[in-house]
């Protein structure tokens, strides 16, 4: 048997269920990730930024003479836990709009296409049915 050669065969229909439920899905998750993304900014914006000061700075607030070439001063810095749930939340969004743009023009292109019978390959399956 050689699998990459069969075909499945179905119906416009049932793809545009298929193509339908799969662009609804997305559209879930990208609402989900859109949210979570301004909880992460927004928690960036109250407590993500961090004062980080120079351990040669001493409890008075100013380096003492024996250590003060070593002082490097002040640096703000943005938690690196937030930052990178931020790009994560960036990246699901962007493959999300990008799953959504093409189930939905899949929708529109089986709409058109009533009960015309359609051969799929395993991937075509996959693209519709696929978890």
């Amino acid at each position: 048997m050689n699998r990459s050669s069969w075909k499945f065969t179905y119906t416009a229909d049932k793809l545009l269920e298929a193509a339908t439920a799969k662009k609804d899905f997305h559209t879930g998750r990208l609402d989900w990730w859109t949210g979570k993304r301004k909880e992460t900014e927004a928690l960036i914006r109250s407590e993500g930024i961090e004062i980080d000061e120079s351990v040669a700075v001493g409890s008075l607030g100013y380096a003492s003479s024996v250590s003060n070439s070593l002082h490097r001063g002040p640096s703000v810095n943005i938690r690196n836990d937030l930052v990178r749930d931020l790009s994560e939340c960036v990246s699901k969004t962007q493959e999300h709009e990008a799953k959504i743009r093409d189930y939905g023009a899949w929708v529109q292109v089986l709409a058109s296409q009533g009960q015309a019978s359609l051969d799929l390959q395993q991937d075509d399956w996959l693209f519709f049915f696929g978890k």
